[in-house]
């Protein structure tokens, strides 16, 4: 929600409002389960990095992606925001009101992106107008973090809208006006950390587009900051995008999201069809992952890509058959290279695979049981 930039006693009043609901508080303490962002706030893929780290915490035997950043120019890519959550200038900070927020510093972008992207602050909002983060909001873009993008879907996913989704990304605000957001994860240790974020954001060189994860809600001129600035709070946590970007742990993404150790399933196991109808009806996160690019299992032609995590929506039974329904994180798309087998015809990166095709093309599933 924007608040415009110069306060009114309506806009205090809302301010305030805001701040209850969202879990912020306008002196801007923290709560007593979490910490500021420091040297020592261990993430589990840190300690599974580094196990001396916290020897005391049991990090879920899970594999790692190498992952698989949509594919393609920046420029091919920009604006595949089919949704429209819509816009209205009282919802937006324009370019004049951009100028209240800190000035925070910025994870470095990857290192193979240093020519190419450069942070930039632009017009736009938390949310779109319809002051939500919506599960299908998530847009990948070209880091390799499919892993954490599949998972924050799944977490936006199963949460519906509650409290884990309302409390990950809130407004820090200072005598009347939003100043940054803080981004909520849990550490390793179980306790939260609060994760300060300014408005800048890498944008591509070439097309002033977002360069790394964005909004299915951005329409050009207007970008909707949420799912980007979650990422950008993991890759500060991290140290840098290039930590973030080059494959990761669906399982460990998970636990940073939702606080919850997953289950791990073999997409062959003969449990893995109960497992996954059962977190879908219970609203629980899970996320697959598909083989390695050298494991010898040919993806040309399927829309589904090796090395790269998807989120699970559930199972579908239809004329005697049981589907796998799924979600790239790419999100929709127009380019030539399609997030899903598209078999319903809308390029918005749903898709589901019958059973035997998903058994085939996919090795492991992440469940928060």
């Amino acid at each position: 929600m924007s608040f415009g930039t110069k306060p009114t006693l309506l806009t205090a009043a809302l301010l305030a409002a805001t701040s209850i609901a969202c879990g912020a508080d306008l002196t801007d303490a923290n709560d007593s389960d979490t910490d500021d962002l420091s040297d020592t706030t261990y993430s589990m893929e840190m300690v599974r990095a580094n196990p001396a780290l916290l020897p005391s915490v049991q990090v879920v035997d899970a594999r790692k992606v190498t992952g698989h950043g949509r594919p393609g120019a920046q420029a091919d890519v920009a604006h595949t925001n089919f949704q429209g959550g819509g816009w209205d200038a009282a919802w937006l900070y324009d370019a004049n009101g951009l100028g209240q927020f800190k000035n925070l510093a910025d994870p470095a972008v990857h290192k193979d992106d240093k020519a190419t992207a450069t942070y930039a602050r632009k017009p736009g909002d938390l949310f779109a107008a319809d002051g939500k983060l919506v599960w299908t909001n998530v847009a990948q873009g070209g880091l390799g973090d499919c892993y954490f993008a599949a998972s924050l879907a799944s977490t936006l996913l199963a949460d519906k809208g509650g409290d884990l989704t309302k409390n990950m990304i809130v407004p820090v605000i200072e005598k009347g006006k939003v100043v940054s957001y803080k981004v909520t994860f849990f550490q390793a240790s179980g306790r939260k950390v609060a994760i300060e974020v300014d408005p800048d954001l890498p944008h591509s060189v070439a097309t002033g587009d977002v360069f790394y994860m964005s909004s299915t809600d951005n329409a050009p001129g207007y970008e909707e900051w949420a799912p980007s600035l979650i990422e950008k709070a993991y890759a500060k946590w991290h140290r840098s995008y290039n930590a973030i970007g080059n494959g990761g742990t669906a399982a460990d993404a998970l636990y940073a999201l939702g606080g919850k150790t997953t289950k791990q399933y073999a997409a062959k196991s003969a449990t893995v069809v109960a497992a996954i109808d059962k977190a879908a009806k219970a609203n629980k996160a899970q996320v697959a992952c598909t083989y390695g690019e050298k494991d010898g299992v040919k993806y040309d032609g399927t829309g589904v890509y090796a090395d790269h995590c998807y989120t699970l929506r559930g199972i579908e039974k239809k004329d005697g058959k049981t589907f796998v329904m799924l979600r790239n994180p790419w999100g929709p798309w127009h380019d030539t290279e399609p997030s899903g087998p598209g078999s319903d015809g809308v390029q918005d990166g749903l898709f589901s695979l019958e059973l035997s095709v998903f058994q085939t093309l996919y090795l492991d599933v992440s469940i928060v049981p």
